[in-house]
């Protein structure tokens, strides 16, 4: 009987002692599990100013040929303005030196007034990018629309590229979703395209497409013809810090980004096929989140 109560004493010691070991383990994974979610957050908002930086210089790409050219009109009109002036005090101004002056005043008004028209339709458009990407905002916006916005930002990468950037996107096609999360899984699918399909200087094609799929869904397709992801990493490109450029500029959080937020805050599905004549990413959310 002592032994039978010795023995019961040390299996409830050694009882205890698991369960103080599983306790402390518990938290330790419970604060493991709260650093990974901070880092996470962390990740997310490095990735989005990351595309803030891109946006910005896409502003100022965009923006300086029409401001550029409104400058010259500008400065045109002033030449002329001072010239007639001169002419006007001596006395000198004829019918001839009136209507040429009239018609430049009004060709450069015209080219002023296009040009401001077009920076001011930038700036509001980047404007509500930015805005989007920013906020995580639910807002209704039709596809197409809200796409070339996006695609605006991306120019500039492109034009030091030989790679072109297509887009095929029917009007019409109205959403009640997430504009920034769709414009940032867009931009990171084209811009992982960019940098793994191609070799630098190697010419291409990247598009952009959409259809309905039903009446409650959209399909995108962003599609390359570049060199294709390898057989043995179709199941590791969605997973986080896989990347075959480590070291060379990749982070490999690009398309583990994607994934979170196409079958987390878009409601999704996010579909990958490859092989030597480029890839395909197929992305299908609901018209209304």
């Amino acid at each position: 009987e002592k032994e039978i109560q010795d023995l019961n004493a040390r299996l409830e010691q050694r009882v205890a002692n698991r369960t103080t070991a599983l306790s402390n383990t518990n938290e330790q994974l419970k604060h493991a599990l709260k650093n990974l979610k901070r880092t996470q957050s962390e990740l997310l908002r490095a990735d989005k100013l990351a595309a803030l930086g891109a946006m910005v210089a896409g502003v100022s790409h965009e923006l300086n040929t029409p401001i550029g050219n409104a400058v010259m009109a500008i400065t045109t009109l002033e030449k002329q303005t001072r010239h007639f002036e001169e002419q006007y005090q001596t006395g000198a101004v004829k019918r001839s030196t009136f209507e040429d002056y009239l018609a430049i005043s009004k060709e450069s008004e015209q080219l002023v007034a296009k040009n401001l028209y077009r920076a001011a339709e930038l700036i509001t458009s980047f404007k509500q990018v930015a805005v989007d990407q920013t906020s995580a905002q639910k807002r209704t916006f039709e596809l197409r629309q809200h796409l070339e916005e996006v695609l605006l930002t991306l120019k500039p990468v492109f034009k030091k590229t030989a790679v072109k950037l297509e887009c095929d996107i029917p009007m019409g096609i109205q959403l009640n979703s997430y504009p920034g999360s769709l414009g940032q899984v867009v931009t990171n699918l084209i811009n992982n395209a960019l940098i793994h399909g191609f070799n630098t200087g190697e010419t291409g094609l990247i598009s952009l497409s959409a259809e309905k799929a039903g009446d409650s869904a959209v399909k995108l397709f962003i599609e390359d013809n570049g060199k294709g992801i390898p057989e043995e990493n179709l199941d590791k490109v969605f997973d986080p810090f896989f990347s075959t450029r480590l070291g060379e500029g990749g982070t490999g959080l690009g398309l583990h980004i994607v994934h979170n937020i196409v079958t987390g805050v878009l409601a999704g599905t996010i579909k990958l096929t490859s092989g030597e004549n480029g890839t395909l990413f197929e992305v299908e959310i609901p018209l209304n989140v």
